[in-house]
């Protein structure tokens, strides 16, 4: 029985984090057989561990504090490779600069691609990653530590490198969630958060953990291309879709995502055929990665640098996509988006921005979804926006 909802809303060892302390028992098990009873076992160890730990020296209940009044240095540390917890952490980010207009924010994160989406936001100091290397990485925590923070934040629940990570950094105030396997001891320290979204999650930490400070908060992803960015995100513009202004609205489109996230080419082929029919007048574009073949006879542009993309995903006037980096960052660059959720729940992963819409089900149709997008589209045309 057919169920869709439509909600609103190198071979030379690398070291990490993970080398000191293992991941959380919240991660999947990617394994089979023995192997994933091996993983399973050890995981449940730890987690004893963490949960030992905890009872002599971490923070099992929440500790609601002011900062101090001289908090002028802060760390966020999110290591995690994965696009969309990045940009997570944009809604905290514009809360923390607005809120501390006299401090300087850093963060520490894994991959340097996603370096320049974090750069160009309002009060962002320095942008760490994380090195490879035993060596390098532990040059950067001397860094670290030389910087004298004066709060580190882990805005995660489940993640033994941030905590590690926040512990390293030798910052004078700590702040994260607290539970029964949280053996880091934190001076600020939130309960679990009423929204299942991580970004939610995040700017609640603040809020539920910090005394006598009035937060402005944000509820939307958000990214600031820079001019360069924006160059060149109108030279791949021209390139797919020729020179001069667009005859109508463009609506872009993202067929990949991991696993079970993933729509078959076929339903793609539907969707555009079905959105050809809905809005006949717009020009469909899709967003593919570098290196791939087109899924669809449409328009196509491939686009390596993330900013870059952001930039080139703002021109569009909606854009489709399955859970996925690309599904967040079109919400993060202003653009609205009809996210796809069969395997995952937009609850705790729906495009946080203006017009964002979410299928959800099991077996929704490319019908379905176009008529999602038809729907979005109309609702900015009559606002003038499309």
């Amino acid at each position: 029985m057919r169920a869709a909802a439509v909600v609103r809303h190198a071979r030379r060892r690398d070291f990490d984090l993970h080398s000191f302390v293992a991941q959380d028992s919240h991660s999947a098990v990617n394994a089979h057989g023995w192997r994933a009873l091996v993983k399973r076992l050890r995981r449940a160890n730890r987690e004893r561990l963490n949960r030992w730990l905890t009872r002599f020296m971490g923070t099992a209940r929440p500790v609601r504090a002011p900062l101090a009044a001289d908090t002028r240095r802060v760390l966020v540390v999110r290591l995690n490779k994965r696009l969309g917890n990045i940009l997570f952490l944009t809604p905290m980010l514009r809360t923390l600069a607005a809120s501390l207009p006299t401090a300087s924010i850093d963060v520490l994160i894994r991959d340097p691609r996603q370096k320049p989406l974090l750069e160009s936001l309002p009060g962002i100091g320095r942008v760490w990653v994380q090195p490879r290397g035993l060596g390098a990485l532990i040059g950067l925590i001397r860094r670290l530590r030389r910087e004298r923070y004066d709060l580190a934040i882990d805005p995660t629940g489940n993640s033994s490198s941030n905590r590690t990570a926040v512990a390293l950094s030798g910052a004078r105030q700590r702040m994260g969630f607290a539970s029964n396997s949280q053996w880091l001891r934190l001076t600020h320290a939130a309960g679990r958060a009423n929204s299942r979204h991580q970004a939610e999650q995040a700017v609640a930490l603040l809020t539920d953990s910090v005394d006598e400070l009035d937060f402005k908060t944000f509820d939307t992803l958000a990214v600031f291309p820079d001019n360069r960015a924006q160059t060149a995100a109108r030279a791949h513009w021209v390139e797919a879709l020729g020179p001069g202004p667009t005859r109508g609205p463009v609506i872009g489109f993202f067929t990949r995502a991991t696993g079970r996230k993933a729509l078959p080419a076929a339903w793609w082929r539907d969707w555009c055929e079905q959105m050809h029919h809905l809005a006949p007048a717009a020009t469909l574009l899709e967003i593919r990665p570098p290196g791939a073949e087109p899924t669809a006879d449409t328009a196509s542009v491939a686009v390596a640098e993330l900013d870059v993309l952001a930039a080139l995903l703002s021109r569009l006037s909606v854009f489709t996509a399955a859970d996925s980096g690309p599904m967040h960052l079109a919400a993060a660059a202003g653009v609205p988006v009809v996210g796809l959720f069969r395997a995952t729940r937009p609850e705790a992963y729906a495009p946080l921005g203006q017009g964002c819409t979410s299928v959800a089900g099991e077996t929704f149709t490319g019908a379905e979804a176009a008529r999602a997008a038809a729907r979005v589209l109309a609702a900015e045309q009559a606002s003038g926006v499309a």
